[in-house]
């Protein structure tokens, strides 16, 4: 609400200045009536000093200021500047990244894997008798697949082709074909048997992925919600800037009519000093707005995570909204509790420090695993016949590699393994220890997810409780807005017919300048009641508040 022009302040958001308009003001500006009284008697006053009071103030609105440059800010463009560029959001997004490839990193332990191998080997030997090879080559061709299951169980399944080259006088078959085919597996019995155990670390990497999401939402209403009050506070500040500059030329007014008054013989040299005063409290208190108005335009910008451009301070445009209407208290309880991303994340974090220690139970027992595999070979070749004296012995023969594979899938040629591995380390506190560590942070995650829940509960109760006595206290503050404007206006009145004293009309004056700005300063709390209750109970994207 803006009042006339010809009021004396407008309605602005001032922290704690009724102090400066109780009946210690008035005190010390008796005190300071007093010592300038004092100071006025003293015979050494210099010209300068004398010109100074007796030469009219500045009336005018700015009063010699020359404010800076200025950039004109929506509330809309802030939230999508606070968005878009805030170091608070951003980090939420890269520790959301952070967690996706956590995720990955873990799941891609369960993807099957492919190997393969070709080698090639030249040997050549010196002899000491005929029956020896000179030479022997050996080309080689091996790969197959591996996998880890669910349960634990692992499975290797390989292939390898195998071609040599001998060169020995006597051997019937100078060049070997052979193949294989072999599956392997290990099954866990004790530790790391089961889903929990074998996946727990996956299932807490989903946990964190969800709290990251989580907290990346929560960041970006909180990010929301520190750009809308940054932003009502610089419109607080400005407006009572205004309100200072409007003061301040009304007291300059004031000193004015007194002088002319004073030289004309209406009143006295007290009346005049008193206006003086006035004035100067009025500038005091104007250049320290003018600090905190500065203030604020950087918190704004800091906020944002960009500064204006040119060296230009941040300018609000738009009002506080009008007061909505408030929920009952459950409801609103109800909705944060259920929704609050803050929450959901430390409710994920809890279930990731739970997967994890129940993942160190299971790994808690020796080991003890059964392992075994099933495999078959095949052999062909270039077969050759060779004479020993009347003896001829060999074959002669040109099979290919796919006569060996035919043996290997008829399996001609088989060879199994069997076997059960048991570890049991002496002292056993490897793995017990590490269970009792995961049981620590899990309770630890507990009473972080229940602290939270305490606070998230005292904050929505305090905004909720803001939201409604602020609305009470607004309409409160609008009657004495009302009454002290017409206060004012009948002590003007007063002491324009010469019923009051210049003191009474700058004591009520002051009273209205409070009443205006504690109804400003209600309109910015009720806003960031708004705002806190809206990002406490706002649900994240993709979740559903009931």
């Amino acid at each position: 609400m803006t009042p006339p022009t010809d009021s004396l302040t407008h309605a602005v958001h001032i922290p704690n200045f009724a102090s400066h308009h109780s009946a210690h003001g008035t005190r010390r500006r008796a005190l300071a009536l007093f010592v300038l009284g004092c100071i006025l008697s003293v015979p050494g006053v210099s010209a300068a000093q004398t010109a100074a009071q007796t030469s009219e103030p500045d009336t005018t609105y700015l009063g010699g200021e020359v404010p800076g440059p200025t950039l004109d800010l929506t509330l809309d463009q802030a939230l999508k500047l606070g968005a878009e560029n805030s170091p608070n959001g951003r980090s939420a997004m890269a520790a959301l990244h952070a967690a996706e490839g956590y995720r990955m990193n873990e799941a891609g332990n369960f993807d099957p894997v492919l190997f393969g191998t070709g080698r090639k080997d030249h040997v050549e030997t010196p002899i000491t008798n005929p029956f020896q090879s000179p030479q022997l080559v050996t080309r080689s061709l091996a790969g197959g697949v591996s996998w880890l299951s669910p349960i634990g169980t692992g499975l290797t399944l390989g292939l390898q082709r195998v071609q040599t080259e001998d060169s020995g006088p006597f051997t019937t078959t100078p060049t070997s074909r052979s193949a294989h085919a072999r599956l392997d597996f290990v099954q866990p019995l004790l530790k790391g048997f089961g889903l929990a155990a074998t996946r727990g670390e996956l299932r807490a990497r989903d946990q964190e992925l969800e709290s990251a999401r989580d907290q990346f939402a929560a960041a970006e209403f909180d990010v929301a919600a520190d750009v809308e009050n940054a932003y009502w506070a610089l419109y607080a500040a400005e407006q009572t800037l205004d309100v200072q500059r409007k003061l301040r030329q009304r007291a300059a007014v004031f000193l004015r009519d007194q002088m002319l008054r004073g030289r004309a013989g209406v009143i006295g040299p007290g009346d005049v000093a008193t206006a003086r005063t006035f004035l100067a409290e009025q500038e005091t208190q104007l250049l320290d707005q003018r600090v905190r108005v500065g203030n604020a335009a950087d918190l704004l910008a800091e906020v944002l995570g960009v500064r204006a451009p040119g060296g230009a301070a941040y300018h609000v445009l738009d009002t506080p909204p009008p007061p909505a209407p408030v929920e009952p208290l459950d409801v609103v309880m109800a909705r944060a509790i259920d929704a609050n991303p803050t929450l959901q994340a430390f409710r994920a974090d809890s279930a990731a420090a739970h997967a994890r220690e129940r993942q160190s139970a299971y790994n808690a027992w020796p080991t003890v695993e059964a392992f075994g595999g099933y495999g078959a070979s095949g052999l062909a070749g270039i077969g050759r016949q060779i004479v020993f004296g009347a003896d001829t012995v060999g074959t002669v023969y040109d099979r290919g590699f796919g006569y060996a594979w035919d043996q290997v899938q008829s399996r001609d040629f088989p060879d199994w393994t069997v076997g059960l591995r048991v570890v049991v380390p002496i002292g056993w506190r490897s793995d017990r220890g590490e269970h009792q560590r995961q049981q620590g942070l899990y309770q630890q995650a507990i009473e972080s997810l229940r602290a939270r829940k305490l606070a998230l509960e005292t904050l929505v109760r305090t905004a909720h409780r803001e939201a409604e006595i602020s609305q009470a206290e607004l309409d409160a503050t609008l009657v004495l807005v009302s009454s002290n404007a017409e206060q004012t206006r009948i002590a003007r009145l007063e002491y324009q017919a010469g019923r009051g004293t210049a003191y009474d009309l700058v004591n009520q004056e002051t009273d209205l300048a409070s009443a205006r700005l504690r109804e400003t300063q209600i309109r910015v709390r009720i806003a960031h009641a708004a705002t806190e209750l809206r990002r406490l109970t706002t649900p994240a994207p993709g979740r559903n508040a009931k």
